[in-house]
Formats: C-alpha cells, sequence, structure tokens
C-alpha cells in the first residue's frame, strides 16, 4: 500500500509540473504581440495666414421678374356678370371693355334721376321766362307791383337750385351705374379668369375671386437683394446685364431705377428694383434670373478658408492665435469663392487663424499651432 501511495504522488506531481511548464511555455511565445497604452500627445491645430485679394469688379445676385404693374379687377358694386369680353391670354389696352354687369336697380334709379333732372329743367325754364315777362313789364311805371315782381324772382331762383340737385342726383347715379361697365385700367394681358356669365358679385357675393387678374409685359421689374458690404458701390441708372433660364446664353439689360435705402436687419441686405423693357413680351413675370452688377471696390479684401469662421446665436468670429493664445475676433462674412471667404473685421494680412473653428476653445486659451496648406 504504501509503495502504492508514493507511486501515485510521484505521479501526479510530474504532471502538475508538467502542466505549469506548458502554460509558462505558451505566456513566452516569442510571436506573441506585447500592446502596451502610451499617454497621447497633445496634437497642434491646424492654422492659416489671413489672405488679402482684390475683390470681383462684378456682383452675382439671383432674382425674380415680375410685371411692372398688375391688379385685380373685382367689381364695384353688387350685380350679375352679364356678358365677358376678355379671357386668359388676351391682350387689352387702357379702357378697353372687359365685361358688363348687370343690377336693375341700378338701371331704374339711373332712369328715375333723370326724370327728376328733366322735370326740375321744365320748371326752372318756365318759372325764368315767367320772371323775365314780369321784369320786362315792371318797367312801365305802375304795371307790376314790386312784390309780384321779388315772388317770380324768388321761384325761379329756387327752380334754378332744383336744377342743381336734381343734376348732382342724376351724375351720381350715372356714375353708379358706370360700374357696371369694367374696362382695362392699363394695357397689359389678362393672366386669370374667375368667374362666368351669371355669377353674382358685389357684396355677399363671390368677392373672394377677382373677375380677372392683368399684368403688364411690355415693362417689367427685376427685385434683387443687394448684400450690406456692396450697398455703397451701387448707384441710380446703372445698367445692369441678366439672364434667364428660358434663354440660355442671353443676355437682357435693365436699368436701376429705385433704392430702398434701408437695409433689412434679418438679411443685411438692401433691395432695389431694375426696370427692365419687353417690348416683344419674350420675358414673362415670375421668371427666376441671375443679374450680374457692377461694383467697385478700391481697397482689398481679406480671405479666410470656411471653415475658419464660427458662426453662433450670439456672434460671427474667427480664432486668432496671438503669443500661443486663443483670441475671438468678431468678423462679417462677405463673398465666397473656392472654399475661400471674405470676411470683414479687425484683422490684418498675415494674421494667424484656426483653419477650423471650434465653439469649445475660449478667449486667451493657450494654443499649439502649425502652419498648414489652404
Amino acid at each position: 500500500m504504501n509503495i502504492t501511495r508514493h507511486f501515485l504522488q510521484s505521479t501526479l506531481g510530474a504532471c502538475l509540473l508538467t502542466g505549469l511548464g506548458l502554460l509558462t511555455g505558451c505566456n513566452n511565445d516569442p510571436t506573441k504581440e506585447v500592446v502596451t497604452e502610451e499617454p497621447a500627445k497633445d496634437m497642434p491645430y491646424d492654422a492659416v495666414q489671413v489672405t488679402g485679394a482684390q475683390p470681383t469688379q462684378s456682383l452675382s445676385l439671383p432674382g425674380e421678374l415680375d410685371s411692372y404693374y398688375q391688379t385685380d379687377i373685382y367689381p364695384r358694386v353688387s350685380s350679375y356678370i352679364k356678358r365677358l369680353h376678355a379671357d386668359i391670354g388676351d391682350p387689352v389696352r387702357p379702357g378697353q371693355l372687359l365685361a358688363e354687369l348687370e343690377a336693375p336697380e341700378l338701371t331704374s334709379a339711373l332712369s328715375e334721376a333723370l326724370s327728376q333732372l328733366k322735370a326740375s329743367q321744365a320748371s326752372y325754364s318756365s318759372s325764368r321766362a315767367a320772371y323775365h315777362r314780369l321784369l320786362v313789364t315792371s318797367r312801365t311805371a305802375g304795371a307790376v307791383s314790386p312784390l309780384n315782381l321779388e315772388q317770380a324772382h324768388a321761384k325761379a331762383l329756387s327752380d334754378s337750385l332744383m336744377v342743381a340737385a336734381g343734376r348732382a342726383h342724376y351724375q351720381s347715379a350715372n356714375q353708379m351705374a358706370s360700374y357696371l361697365r369694367i374696362t382695362a385700367p392699363f394695357a397689359g394681358v389678362v393672366t386669370e379668369r374667375n368667374l362666368a356669365p351669371g355669377a353674382f358679385v358685389g357684396p355677399g357675393g363671390q368677392t373672394a375671386l377677382p373677375i380677372f387678374k392683368i399684368r403688364q409685359l411690355s415693362r417689367l421689374r427685376l427685385r434683387l437683394a443687394v448684400p450690406e458690404a456692396y450697398v455703397g458701390s451701387i448707384h441710380l441708372h446703372d445698367s445692369v446685364g441678366f439672364m434667364v433660364r428660358t434663354f440660355p446664353g442671353e443676355t437682357f439689360t435693365g436699368v436701376i431705377n429705385r433704392l430702398a435705402n434701408s437695409v433689412r436687419p434679418e438679411t443685411r441686405s438692401e433691395q432695389i428694383e431694375i426696370d427692365v423693357p419687353n417690348p416683344k413680351n419674350r420675358l414673362r413675370p415670375g421668371m427666376f434670373a441671375t443679374a450680374t452688377l457692377p461694383v467697385n471696390i478700391a481697397k482689398s479684401s481679406l480671405f479666410v478658408p470656411r471653415s475658419a469662421v464660427v458662426s453662433t446665436a450670439e456672434r460671427t468670429y474667427v480664432i486668432r492665435i496671438t503669443k500661443g493664445r486663443a483670441e475671438l475676433v468678431d468678423v462679417q462674412k462677405g463673398d465666397e469663392t473656392a472654399g475661400q471667404i471674405q470676411v470683414f473685421g479687425t484683422l490684418k494680412i498675415g494674421d494667424v487663424v484656426l483653419k477650423a473653428g471650434n465653439e469649445e476653445i475660449t478667449n486667451h486659451e493657450p494654443l499649439q499651432v502649425e502652419l498648414a496648406s489652404r
């Protein structure tokens, strides 16, 4: 028994030593790569220098063409549409009859006013003749009493006033009746016709829709929003060229005739209007146009990469590096070209700014930078 127990213990010990040796051999495998963590080094920020360039001598801006005059034609009195004399696409001239309306009460009022005027005129004619006869007779002493002459004169004067009142009443009724004939206020083209004969129009009728819409096409307006930086370069009566998608490669010309003289705070731009002659009606209201405005800025402008400008709700700025520290410099943005953006602020050519702005960087924070290509 003792011999057997001693043998088993020896065998078990050898197996344990063998297992430990195998584990040690696995851990010491020379092909096994050991990864160790090293503390990360502070990476420097990419920085670039502010450059200067002469700004472009022309400014390209989008705009939209609009008719010089446009109006909605509504009836002025309650009536029914009797006839329409124009339809969509019809050219019209000033004063041309567009529609006839029907309102029997207005026609009756006009007839009544005319009858009253005729009656007052007849009465005045009679009283005036009587007064003149008495006046001639009164030249004979004692033929006519002064009281009768005065009464005849008063009657003629009263009848003359009745004629004036009747004439004013007739003119008023005639004016109301004239509203039954709708005419064109200016030369243009009918672009909409919303109602048909028999429709009731006026107060209580289909007043939400105009009978016609007319636009003037022989002259158009082109409205543009000019950025604040270029407002000083825009002048009245300057010629402006523009293109439309309908006629690619063709340039049209207009003249600046109106300046708003006010910069809109929400867009930091001033609206201008350009008059565009359109004698052949080739251009249409609503067309999208791209205009080229001549601008003259003597001094050179400053440019930085677009990524260098940080825009927040409170401010727009770039991060300038001064003596190894960050300095937040407020700027205003201008034109963009080839990844570069024009900036206006207390910067100068050669200043070093971060290539990629970062809102987390605070003022006077120490930074490590190295100059990078733009």
